[in-house]
């Protein structure tokens, strides 16, 4: 908007004390109202500043203040003169810098002024950051960019409308932010909300969430918006511009799918060629081509989503790890770099990260497993059997989402991850099944004192010492499990019998 257009409306009825033609052909952005002697600071350029003149005492005073809007690059100084006229040095302030001056008539508050001007200016501030938006979208679906972008866009919406946002993924993974700063308590709430299922817009938590339009078939692998304050006092421009806003957000997330899709043979070949037993010499090329040097530390993770599509394990693990995902019979495999921290850290920060789905899973189960870090190729078989038996034995621990790295893996249970589950079951329920169902009639806990028995060793002092029970109870709660599964407990074999059970249930 241009000063010529606030000078020509009636509802202001300004005057002009200083400014030609040129001058008064100026643009303004926004209209704010100060009496801080030095404002330079929180103006940022285009400004309609209005004043009541409290902070001038000398002549002084008005050079000092009309220098600081001119280096902050306002477009107007206007001035009431409902309690005293305005002083010849204020205007002569504003002729030498260049500055147009107007007059805001006494009956004409200040605040209808600022109110007035920015309500006819968020319209067309809405209207070019719309054409922005949609051009952007078209940049985004022609050209492959990083998320760089996203923080871009953020902030224009933020600073034209006022409107705080962020973009999320599933995990709670913040892609981009601007205005907006979560905390940890509060992202969890917002993702069990999101993944929930709950309909889109809606507020939760002081913020209002809103789903990126047709940019994913299951929010479990999606991004969605999260912006400040509740969507329903948002005004007709802001619901426009965040519409257009998640349709950009869906466009560069379809293009982050078609790039990863596009890696997918690459990572499928090298998967090939790995679970062939590929000699390092052949293995290497495919490494560096995936992006992965010769001296790189690489670690594998495999998951499983029982009961449901193998390719979307292949993208959760896309989402949790990294984008060299391919499959291998029933699970999803990642390559990844082990990062500067260590692979310790990145197998906490996918637990973590894959904990928070669990709103999502509708009573579904993710499995995922970790290898040790290798360097070289010739390692990776090795790693990708770690990863596999490791995704196996995260299975056995009951949970919805488990991650069972290469330091939880033991022998004995490798051996169990191997085993069929109808075979695991029937070995459970033929050892333990009349134990647990003595417990469920009687109460008489012989489960957990049976193994606090076989973890002291089958020690009775010091087994009964760690119960807080009497060796005689101890004893009868032994005997009373050896009469209803016939075993012994003295004798190796049944105690290994038992064991095994035990890690069963």
């Amino acid at each position: 908007m241009k000063l010529t257009d606030l000078l020509a409306d009636v509802d202001l009825s300004m005057d002009v004390l200083v400014g030609d033609p040129a001058l008064l052909d100026r643009s303004v952005r926004t209209a704010m109202t100060t009496d801080l002697p030095e404002p330079g600071r929180y103006l940022a350029g285009g400004e309609l500043v209005v004043t009541g003149m409290v902070w001038r005492r000398t002549p002084a005073d008005s050079v000092r203040f009309v220098e600081a809007l001119v280096a902050a690059g306002v477009a107007a100084l206007a001035a009431g003169d409902q309690y005293h006229p305005i002083p010849d040095d204020l205007v002569r302030a504003c002729e030498l810098a260049g500055l147009p001056l107007l007059r805001v008539p006494a009956d004409v508050p200040f605040a209808t002024v600022t109110e007035h001007v920015n309500r006819l200016l968020t319209p067309r501030r809405t209207e070019h950051l719309a054409t922005v938006l949609s051009q952007h979208r078209h940049l985004v679906d022609a050209e492959s960019t990083d998320s760089a972008w996203l923080g871009e866009v953020l902030g224009l919406v933020r600073g034209q409308l006022g409107l705080g946002g962020a973009v999320l993924t599933a995990t709670g993974k913040v892609l981009a932010s601007a205005g907006v700063a979560l905390t940890e308590q509060t992202t969890a709430e917002l993702l069990r909300e999101y993944l929930g299922g709950r309909h889109l817009p809606d507020t939760v938590a002081g913020y209002t969430l809103y789903g990126v339009a047709d940019a994913f078939d299951t929010r479990l692998v999606g991004w969605f918006l999260v912006f400040e304050g509740n969507y329903a006092d948002w005004t007709a421009d802001q619901h426009r511009l965040a519409a257009e806003l998640a349709a950009l957000v869906g466009t560069g997330y379809r293009r982050m799918i078609r790039e990863r899709r596009n890696r997918a043979t690459l990572a499928a070949e090298l998967l090939r060629l790995v679970s062939a037993g590929a000699e390092p010499a052949e293995l290497q090329p495919r490494l560096e081509l995936a992006g992965f040097p010769a001296e790189s530390e690489i670690m594998i993770f495999a998951a499983r989503l029982p009961g449901a599509e193998l390719e979307l394990a292949a993208r959760l693990l896309g989402e949790l790890v990294g984008d060299c995902v391919a499959t291998l019979d029933d699970a999803a495999i990642v390559f990844v770099a082990v990062p500067e921290d260590g692979a310790s850290a990145l197998v906490r920060r996918v637990r973590a990260e894959s904990a928070a789905l669990a709103p999502g899973l509708a009573g579904g189960a993710l499995r995922l497993g970790a290898s040790a870090g290798v360097s070289g190729a010739g390692g990776l078989r090795g790693a990708l059997d770690e990863a596999r038996h490791a995704c196996r034995l995260a299975e056995l621990t009951g949970e919805p989402i488990a991650l069972t790295s290469h330091e939880e893996l033991s022998s004995h249970m490798l051996l169990l991850a191997a085993v069929p589950d109808d075979v695991r079951r029937s070995f459970h329920d033929r050892v333990l099944g009349k134990v647990l169902d003595y417990d469920r009639v009687h109460g008489a806990d012989l489960v957990s004192t049976l193994r606090a028995f076989l973890a002291s060793s089958g020690g009775w002092t010091k087994c009964a010492a760690e119960l807080h029970m009497h060796v005689n109870t101890l004893r009868y709660r032994i005997q009373r499990v050896e009469q209803l599964t016939g075993r012994d407990l003295s004798k190796i074999e049944d105690r290994v019998d038992f064991f095994l059970a035990l890690a069963l249930d």
